[in-house]
């Protein structure tokens, strides 16, 4: 399939990974890139694990002004047989080894387009398109969802691992040294690497083997955020081109009647809670949740999302909440709570005078939002990197609350009702409003003309261009 782009300006091909958290950041980016630095992008989708969201961004992107572009891979042959127990990241990896091809057939027609491509920016789960990107000789670049803790962990767990033939999981005190980073507890890896006997472990570990053949990384993160992790990154050997961007995050003009209910409630007294595009919850947990939201005393919005088989982006629309909530919850907790099912407009939820606090899984996307809008959080990692992320809110910028679970991960109801509490009313909540205040200043400072993430962005997108400036 031909893609014809004869507008003369500078062209990147861009492939986002499964799920929103990927797929918003990275063609974000492409917005910017050709809103401020002059590029067009094609922007390379897939049917698979396809949220509703996605769809909705795209069509918004497309039928605007800008120059972005998307097209589609045509249908890849997915089945596994044991796919209901695989991990999230070993379903995805294995999609991507599949996709590969395809990919490279797109990336083919965009060479020789009317516009030729300068660069492929794809995200660390398709590391099998790095193949195919090379065989064509365009330069490939990975823009990195999470922050530069995790690359700094995924850059050195190789050695790491080699070295270390324990498995994690069952060596929870075990001490993680890192370069760039605190020393942390094995308890605190994200899922991925805990388990050696879990293929999920080996994907990671080949995704982080093969991080370092990449051009650059651009990461979604800024200088005073991750700074010890961005120093230790810049000094380390063998190691890609580092750009830290960030915060990367979507603007949303997404409507939503809940919206109008947080318009009637006081300034900064509202927790919002909601984990994510891809996790979900048992009954058992979602009702134990209730009860501590219930008896917490304070005012929420809470996105509550069905059960499901595995982690999935697209999860079932007919649910009923009636079935997942307590009986009687939604009655008596009516004049302070609200309860939506399966999604709500995050950022304009979060921008908004009325949010005070963010129970939150910890994700990437999450995190850099709240930090964006100076909204502290209560921290309830699920999956993935969320255990890392949680560890440095709470640890290094001391803007979360923890949140205790037992040893089975589940959270008791007096456990919800006590961080709530803390967050809104304590004095270690004061504190981490204050902090959070002060990092939303460092993060809006960082994209501003001048600021770190500005320089380090207008350098990024000089080097994206180079291949069809020497063309």
């Amino acid at each position: 399939m031909e893609v014809q782009n004869g507008s003369g300006k500078p062209h990147i091909a861009i492939f986002p990974s499964v799920g929103v958290g990927h797929f918003v950041p990275l063609v974000q980016f492409a917005k910017q890139l050709c809103v401020y630095h002059g590029f067009s992008a094609t922007v390379i989708t897939n049917k698979w694990m396809r949220a509703a969201k996605q769809v909705t961004y795209a069509e918004y992107l497309a039928s605007s002004c800008l120059d972005i572009r998307f097209t589609e891979l045509p249908d890849v042959d997915f089945h596994e047989e044991d796919e209901e127990r695989m991990k999230i990241e070993t379903r995805i990896s294995k999609f991507m080894e599949k996709a590969a091809p395809y990919v490279g057939d797109i990336l083919h027609s965009l060479l020789n387009s009317s516009s030729p491509i300068s660069a492929f920016v794809t995200d660390f789960f398709c590391t099998a398109t790095f193949d195919v990107a090379t065989k064509l000789s365009i330069p490939t670049y990975v823009f990195f969802t999470s922050g530069a803790c995790m690359l700094t962990l995924m850059l050195h767990f190789p050695k790491f691992a080699l070295e270390h033939s324990v498995s994690f999981k069952d060596e929870e005190e075990f001490c993680v040294e890192v370069p760039g980073l605190p020393v942390f507890c094995a308890r605190d890896l994200p899922e991925p690497m805990k388990d050696r006997s879990d293929p999920v472990f080996h994907c990671f570990v080949q995704h982080c083997n093969r991080l370092p053949e990449a051009t650059g990384i651009l990461i979604n993160t800024f200088e005073d955020l991750e700074a010890d992790a961005l120093k230790a990154l810049r000094e380390g050997e063998s190691k890609p081109p580092i750009y830290a961007i960030g915060p990367v995050i979507s603007e949303s003009h997404e409507t939503h009647l809940c919206l109008k209910w947080l318009d009637q409630q006081p300034p900064s007294s509202v927790v919002f809670v909601s984990f994510g595009s891809g996790a979900f919850m048992s009954r058992k947990q979602i009702a134990e949740l209730a009860h501590g939201l219930e008896s917490s005393g304070h005012r929420f919005l809470w996105v509550v999302r069905g059960e499901q088989k595995f982690i999935t982006f697209n999860p079932s629309q007919d649910t009923d909440l009636s079935e997942l909530l307590p009986e009687g919850f939604v009655s008596l907790t009516k004049d302070r709570g609200l309860v939506v099912l399966n999604w709500a407009p995050q950022i304009p939820i979060l921008s908004h005078p009325s949010t005070g606090g963010f129970l939150s899984h910890c994700g990437w996307n999450s995190t850099l939002e709240s930090i964006s809008y100076g909204v502290p959080m209560i921290s309830w990692p699920l999956f993935a990197e969320q255990r890392l992320n949680r560890f440095m809110l709470i640890n290094h910028e001391k803007v979360a609350i923890d949140l205790k679970t037992e040893r089975d991960g589940f959270v008791m109801r007096a456990e919800v009702e006590r961080a709530v509490r803390t967050l809104m009313e304590g004095e270690e909540g004061i504190k981490a409003r204050e902090n959070m205040r002060e990092l939303k200043e460092k993060a809006k400072t960082a994209l501003m003309e001048g600021g770190t993430s500005y320089k380090s962005m207008a350098t990024a997108a000089a080097h994206l261009m180079e291949k069809q400036a020497f063309k």
